[in-house]
């Protein structure tokens, strides 16, 4: 049975000039509007939510997790229960929780990288990939000034519309900041929407992850990148697959 507990965030920089902040905060660009505007969802369950009873869960017509706190489908939107919710215990709070524990960075040939000092098992969350919300002017000048950057970009595409969220955790970010790109990962990133209309970049195992084993995932999105958008930056993942370069852009497009 998924027993739902308060996770912490424990977790700090290795270098004192970066700011940690567990989760995201609105920077230059950011529309206010949608980051202070819950989901137009709540429930009034009074115990565990399951489909079809919790309104949350209905969104998207099928439970986000299983009784374990795994991740049921890569391919859905998710919607976890909020504050406006009645519900304070349930598995369908998973991200909102904070970062498993059990992670560390470490410094190896190609830089700093994340890594596990326990086993994570495939469809476990990881972490937030979390920094500034910022829009894309702004970060089109950042990308100017200092071609080292940690800005992500992910599209959403709905049915009338485009959605695009950008987060950038180069000065201000959290432990998701120091996982690396593999063009052969074990993990990926599903956008989550809590207690804003903006996702939160969740991260989960997409196979299981031995104990230091480092934690990885594509930064050009699981198959959404070709040759044609490879940048000029030596890929070090030394993968069966390894394609040679890094994805131009990070993000899911």
């Amino acid at each position: 049975m998924f027993h739902s507990h308060q996770r912490e965030d424990n977790y700090d920089h290795i270098n004192n000039t970066l700011i940690y902040t567990i989760t995201n905060i609105p920077g230059p660009g950011c529309n206010m509007n949608d980051f202070n505007s819950c989901p137009n969802q709540m429930c009034n369950c009074t115990d565990l939510c399951h489909t079809p009873n919790c309104e949350c869960i209905a969104l998207a017509g099928y439970n986000n997790y299983d009784e374990f706190g795994k991740l049921i489908s890569v391919d859905k939107l998710i919607y976890e229960c909020n504050d406006l919710c009645k519900c304070t215990s349930c598995q369908n709070r998973n991200v909102q929780l904070g970062p498993r524990i059990g992670l560390r960075i470490s410094h190896f040939n190609k830089g700093y990288g994340l890594y596990t000092d326990i086993a994570i098992e495939k469809g476990q969350f990881v972490c937030e990939y979390a920094g500034e919300i910022i829009d894309i002017s702004e970060a089109q000048r950042r990308s100017n000034l200092d071609n080292v950057n940690y800005i992500f970009v992910i599209n959403e595409h709905f049915s009338d519309h485009t959605t695009t969220t950008v987060i950038d955790s180069t000065i201000i970010g959290n432990i998701g900041r120091y996982i690396n790109h593999s063009c052969q990962p074990n993990c990926m990133i599903i956008p989550v929407r809590i207690d804003s209309l903006i996702p939160r970049l969740a991260i989960f195992a997409v196979k299981d992850i031995q104990c230091n084993e480092e934690i990885t995932y594509n930064y050009g999105g699981e198959g959404s990148y070709s040759q044609n958008n490879l940048s000029e930056v030596p890929c070090l993942c030394e993968s069966n697959n390894c394609k040679g370069f890094l994805p131009h852009k990070r993000g899911l497009f």
